[in-house]
């Protein structure tokens, strides 16, 4: 074929022909010089050659792309947003303008290679996007968030397809025929599932209430472009007939998909033992298949990144399969493939092909209104969902977040000639444009309360001291790793359970995601185990655990069990929402150390993040269990276990009092001793606020004693103490005498202890000095369980330095 050159000329490489059965370029590459470099040693130049030349590309862009991230990343623009413009840097607006760099980086024989690179990334990349998304994402979505996806999508077609008709005789470069023109304010209109997640991942949002709604909301509009992918397929023929075929075999790779594929993933994953390695064939068959599905979906006239997605979609997020391909994948096309399809799409963007700019600004005002319109109609829609007007500001600005499928899009109707190089260019702008807005406003617009407060309807904050007496007692733990199960069902067992006052236990097991892109908290019931989700192999027996406490405990205790899949660094919203919503006054969570049971640093180095965020924004109390093995007698007849709280005074130590006020009971077998450290010469209250917080804690202290007069099992110690190494004596005097420790984490401030000096030596802020101190291996040998209590208010505490005079009695 002439297309093909054997020419042994080694000054002649390659050059282009016309005609014969095609209207496009051909070009003719000589065999003998673009494949094999022999080195410069042999008088070769690198970029006379295919892949040193691709190599050099593929650095350069890498290289600028980086640069730009680390210069406007501070400006808090995404990634996506620095790839896009170092490829249009390297591409022929800039870098390419000159004649030496275009010669060198963009000769006319690498085009087809650096095509097809860019289209394998893109392939692969969706696929990615499709094993990540969360498939149950629709059946959790709410009604409001059906409501402002379909209200937002609504606004936006209908203005932009109202004002690019009345204006599409003055748009010489659209170039789409017949019912294709619709698809233009269509494109305008779209909020993709997965740009929109790689968004919110990005800034930290994927775990709020609101990044919840927008990707529920953006799923909805998945669902209409995939109604309107089918519909080009039967516009695409000429005939009715051919329409016929062409939807039916559409209707067919759907089908086969979801049913003969899907069920083959789930024998192979069915065949893999609970907790191992998923065997290497299955993932290599499961990326070669991708590339099938890509050939498929092409040769029936759709796009070839619908059959990489639609594999996706059938293979389960996490382990053992999921999070295996992403984790064996995810790098070498996000460092290594896509930024070959950021420099085609660079390279296709041409500034200087903006010729034309009154039709330029007529269509770009068309573009703005349709982003507007969205974002107006977002909004809207959210204020009648009874969502705050900053959150709805911030909804409207995320439905607006547009990635790299737009811009796949695009470079395939440029490819197609539906539209010309202006209109390419100027559709690129744009999805750079608005994102680059639309990213800075929502993380100005993001505040750490608005994260978790969605909505104007205020819930109130809870605390244990304010809880009535005779109510259940609701408590929410979350758990990390086996070793955490005993210690929880001894400290939900110590909190007295009885038949006027029970406890509603929230078990919530965290994973790590991990192959998933969209976080997750669910009830674990027989319906999630069916599905299949990702969470770790021991969370069966973690939940069957805490199900045989309940059903053998002491008093009533009903266990909430649930599941959950996040970061580590936003982990903390789903824990603070789920104590917001069904109002639990404390929350427990296990100290990231445990000597029976040792993760890698970084994961420690997270847990002790998610504490101090927990610490941060919950809504309620907080108690952070030091679990060093509880040496407490347990047992279906006998419970014997014996607590020390150490009162010294301000809200966490009220709090520490309050639920050792709980636990003690004459007719359960749990000691409970309060250590009240005095300060001899106290500071006068010199405000209303200071006499207060005094009033508060002698309240807690009569409460106390009220509860348990003729109680031999409740013990009230008062020592008075006047300087630190006192205070340290008196903590020092509980040693070897109690099971667990409870402490409040700040102090009041009337109490000067010398806390500030002691903050110095303390490694565990999220601890407090003293809780700190009583962690340390230094007390009791570190064998000691530790409970450190903090109020849900957040300004610090500090105390300050005090006498010992020691008074025992029985209540």
């Amino acid at each position: 074929m002439a297309a093909l050159s054997s020419s042994s000329s080694s000054n002649s490489s390659d050059s282009a022909v016309r005609g014969g059965w095609t209207s496009s370029s051909i070009l003719c590459v000589s065999g003998n010089r673009n494949i094999v470099f022999r080195g410069v040693w042999y008088g070769d130049n690198p970029f006379d050659f295919v892949y040193p030349t691709v190599l050099a590309k593929i650095i350069i862009v890498t290289f600028i792309s980086r640069l730009l991230y680390c210069l406007l990343g501070p400006l808090n623009q995404p990634r996506f947003v620095c790839y896009v413009l170092g490829g249009i840097i390297l591409g022929p607006s800039f870098l390419g303008r000159n004649e030496l760099i275009k010669k060198l980086l963009f000769p006319p024989r690498e085009n087809e290679l650096l095509l097809t690179m860019a289209i394998i990334g893109g392939i692969y990349s969706v696929f990615l996007v499709g094993v990540k998304m969360d498939k149950f994402l629709i059946m959790r979505s709410a009604k409001n968030a059906w409501r402002i996806g379909i209200f937002g999508f609504l606004s936006s077609v209908t203005v932009g397809t109202c004002l690019f008709f009345a204006q599409l005789s003055t748009f010489p470069g659209v170039r789409i025929k017949g019912p294709f023109v619709f698809y233009v304010p269509l494109s305008l209109s779209y909020t993709f599932f997965p740009v929109l997640t790689q968004a919110l991942e990005e800034l930290n949002l994927t775990n709020s209430e609101l990044g919840q709604l927008a990707m529920s909301s953006a799923v909805l509009n998945d669902i209409i472009f995939w109604f309107f992918l089918a519909l080009s397929v039967a516009f695409k023929q000429e005939k009715l007939s051919q329409s016929i075929q062409a939807l039916c075999a559409f209707m067919t790779l759907v089908l086969l998909t979801f049913t003969v594929i899907r069920r083959s993933v789930r024998l192979a994953i069915k065949r893999t033992p609970v907790g191992k390695p998923i065997k290497e064939i299955y993932i290599t068959t499961v990326l070669l298949g991708v590339l099938v599905m890509a050939l498929v979906s092409s040769s029936i006239g759709v796009t070839s990144i619908l059959g990489s997605l639609l594999l996706g979609l059938v293979i389960p997020g996490g382990p053992p399969l999921g999070s295996a391909i992403v984790l064996k994948t995810e790098s070498i096309v996000s460092e290594f493939l896509m930024p070959m399809f950021f420099v085609q799409v660079g390279y296709s963007t041409d500034l200087k092909a903006i010729h034309n700019w009154p039709v330029f600004i007529k269509f770009q005002i068309i573009i703005a209104l349709a982003y507007l319109a969205k974002f107006l109609g977002t909004f809207l829609a959210s204020l009648t969902c009874k969502i705050r007007v900053r959150s709805a500001l911030m909804l409207g600005l995320i439905m607006n977040i547009k990635g790299i499928l737009e811009l796949i899009h695009y470079h395939r109707w440029k490819s197609n000639q539906y539209i010309d190089d202006q209109t390419y260019t100027q559709f690129v702008l744009s999805v750079l444009g608005v994102t680059m807005i639309v990213t800075p406003l929502i993380k100005y617009l993001c505040t750490p309360e608005m994260r978790l407060n969605l909505s104007v309807k205020h819930r109130g904050l809870r605390t244990l001291r304010s809880m009535p007496r005779n109510t259940e007692f609701r408590i929410l733990c979350t758990i990390h790793n086996e070793e955490s199960v005993h210690s929880i069902i001894t400290l939900l067992e110590a909190s007295n359970p009885t038949d006027t006052s029970s406890i509603c236990a929230y078990i919530v097991q965290t994973s790590e995601l991990n192959g998933l892109a969209a976080p997750l908290l669910v009830p674990y019931d027989k319906n999630i185990r069916k599905l299949k989700l990702a969470f770790s192999a021991s969370t069966d027996q973690i939940i069957q655990a805490f199900e045989n406490y309940s059903n053998n405990s002491r008093g009533p205790v009903l266990i909430m069990p649930f599941i959950m899949i996040a970061s580590y660094k936003t982990m903390h919203e789903s824990v603070c929402r789920l104590a917001q919503d069904k109002f639990i006054p404390l929350i427990i969570v296990p100290f990231h150390q445990n000597p029976r049971y040792s993760v890698g640093s970084s994961i420690a180095a997270a847990l002790r993040q998610f504490n101090v965020n927990v610490q941060s924004y919950a809504p309620c109390t907080v108690g952070i269990l030091v679990d060093r093995g509880f040496s407490c007698g347990m047992s279906s007849s006998h419970f014997s276990y014996h607590i020390v709280s150490i009162f010294i005074g301000g809200p966490d130590d009220r709090e520490a009092l309050a639920y050792a006020t709980r636990m003690s009971n004459q007719q359960s077998e749990v000691t409970v001793t309060v250590v009240r450290i005095v300060l001899q010469n106290k500071k006068e209250c010199t405000n209303e606020e200071q006499q207060n917080e005094v009033n508060l804690d002698e309240s807690a202290a009569e409460e106390f004693k009220l509860k348990n007069v003729g109680n031999a099992l409740a013990v009230w110690c008062e020592i008075e103490v006047v300087e630190e190494a006192e205070l340290m004596n008196a903590i020092r005097s509980v040693e070897g005498h109690y099971d667990l420790v409870m402490v409040g984490r700040r102090r009041s401030w009337d109490v000067s202890m010398g806390e500030e000096e002691m903050s110095d030596f303390v490694e565990n802020e999220e601890l407090g000095a003293i809780g700190d101190t009583l962690a340390s291996s230094d007390f009791c040998g570190g064998m000691v369980s530790v409970l450190v209590m903090q109020h849900h208010v957040r300004d610090g505490y500090r105390s300050n330095s005090v006498k010992s005079n020691n008074s025992k009695f029985v209540l």
